[in-house]
Parts: structure tokens; C-alpha cells; sequence
């Protein structure tokens, strides 16, 4: 498209500044230009709109009205929350990054940069971003059996995929309840939430919180679901078994439960 939707955010570049507000230019819409009124720069009285914006001051807009027929996008920056912002120009280094390892891989295996991408699109249509194709590469290489490429160029881009883009990682999550009712019941629970931190392997990265008695929080994250959810699965299990041979009742929950 060449403009943008309603409610989307983008990355513009201040072009010029005027007593009502400013031009923009919109760096994802090459030769369109957005307007950014005073009234939408700040939720604070603007004295000096110089204050907020300068040209040449790239910043993250929200798209507040289009008329095609007219050429006119207005602007908001008011209205971009801090989160939108880092999550609109993390976007922005994503998209730049998969870019950047397109052009190394066609310039070294002589391919037409343009018609390489559009391969790697076209066997990817489920996909939002290049950036989100890379990220499963890395994180299990056959994926990129599906690009129609030469051997060697894939072969190349598997291999910069693997050096530049960490796999994403996978967050589970689940709910120990131990009980025990010994005199010294606080310190065997302790010990079995100690066990099961132990029983994290090194490919995996565990936090365990205190929801309210008797249960506890575990989340697990890494590389891939089916390492996340092994681990999750024995270290609690070892974290109940120890509370057990002590006495005392252990259950995992994969949703919190009331009693």
C-alpha cells in the first residue's frame, strides 16, 4: 500500500517545522508525507513545538486520519505509548537486520537481491515479517527447506541466520502445591523448591515465585517447547517426589487451583 491504515504506527522523519505543528516524512512510504498538528504532539500545553520535535528527528507516530484522494495522512504522537514505540522501532531493527542478511547472501552468491527475497516471502505467506522466518530457521533449520533456492545460497543464508538471529525463546508455565505438615514442614518445602531449581538443565532458565499457600509458580523458558516442557516436568516432579519421601503431599497444576 502506499499509505498507511488507520490506528497504524510508523517511523517518520521531521522534515520542517511550522507554528501549527510539523511535516513528516514517512520513511516506510517513500515520497508521502504525514502531518503532525500541534494539538497531537503532546498531552501538555505545547509552547515550543521545538521542545518535543526537531528536524531531522526520526519518531514514532501513530496514523490518525488518511485521505487518499487528497494525498493528506494526519499524525499523532501524543498518542504512541512508550511500549508502542519500543515495540514499533524493534520492529524497525528486525526488519533492517533480515534486509541486511538478504543483500550479504545475494551479493555473494550473485543473485538479484529483489527476486531473493521474494522467494523467501513466497515459501513463508503465514508469516508477518522476514525477521519471523529467520527466527525459525535458526531455531530448526529444515524450515528453509521450503525456499526454492540454489543449494549453495541457501546454504549460505542458513549459516548467517545461525551466527546473526537467536532462536526465540518459549515460555511455559506451571503450579507446584506442596504441603507438609511436620514440625520443620517450612524447611522441607525449601528444600523440595530448591530441588526443583536444581533440576534445571543448562539450556533452560527457570523462575520459581510464591503464589499463596501451598502453591507456587514455575515458569521455564528456552530455545523450544518440547525442552521447556521436559524440563518444567522433572523438576517438579523431583521438587514433589522429595516432599513425599518427607511426609508430606506434593501435585503439579497446570492451571492455579482453589482449595
Amino acid at each position: 500500500s502506499e499509505y498507511p491504515e488507520k490506528g497504524e504506527l510508523v517511523l517518520g522523519t521531521v522534515k520542517n517545522i511550522f507554528n501549527q505543528g510539523a511535516f513528516i516524512d514517512l520513511e516506510e512510504y517513500p515520497g508521502r508525507t504525514g502531518m503532525l498538528h500541534i494539538t497531537e504532539i503532546s498531552l501538555k500545553w505545547v509552547r515550543n513545538i521545538r521542545d518535543y520535535v526537531k528536524e531531522g528527528q526520526k519518531v514514532v507516530l501513530i496514523a490518525l486520519r488518511i485521505d487518499e484522494s487528497k494525498g493528506h495522512v494526519d499524525l499523532s504522537l501524543r498518542r504512541v505509548a512508550d511500549s508502542q514505540r519500543k515495540m514499533k522501532l524493534q520492529q524497525i531493527k528486525q526488519m533492517q537486520r533480515s534486509k541486511k542478511l538478504v543483500d550479504m547472501v545475494a551479493e555473494n552468491s550473485g543473485l538479484d537481491r529483489q527476486k531473493l527475497q521474494s522467494q523467501i516471502e513466497k515459501a513463508f505467506p503465514e508469516y508477518d515479517s522476514l525477521y519471523g522466518v529467520f527466527e525459525s530457521i535458526s531455531a530448526d533449520n529444515s524450515v528453509a527447506d521450503k525456499i526454492k533456492i540454489d543449494k549453495a545460497a541457501k546454504e549460505a543464508l542458513i549459516e548467517l541466520i545461525n551466527k546473526s538471529i537467536k532462536p526465540p525463546e518459549v515460555l511455559v508455565v506451571g503450579h507446584v502445591e506442596l504441603r507438609c505438615n511436620r514440625p520443620d514442614g517450612i524447611n522441607i518445602i525449601k528444600k523440595a523448591l530448591k530441588e526443583i531449581k536444581n533440576h534445571k538443565n543448562a539450556k533452560t532458565k527457570m523462575e520459581i515465585s510464591y503464589v499463596a499457600p501451598p502453591f507456587y509458580r514455575v515458569k521455564v523458558s528456552a530455545d523450544d517447547y518440547k525442552s521447556a516442557e521436559k524440563c518444567l516436568k522433572n523438576s517438579v516432579n523431583a521438587g514433589i517426589k522429595y516432599v513425599a519421601s518427607k511426609s508430606g503431599i506434593g501435585e503439579f497444576h497446570r492451571e492455579l487451583v482453589s482449595k
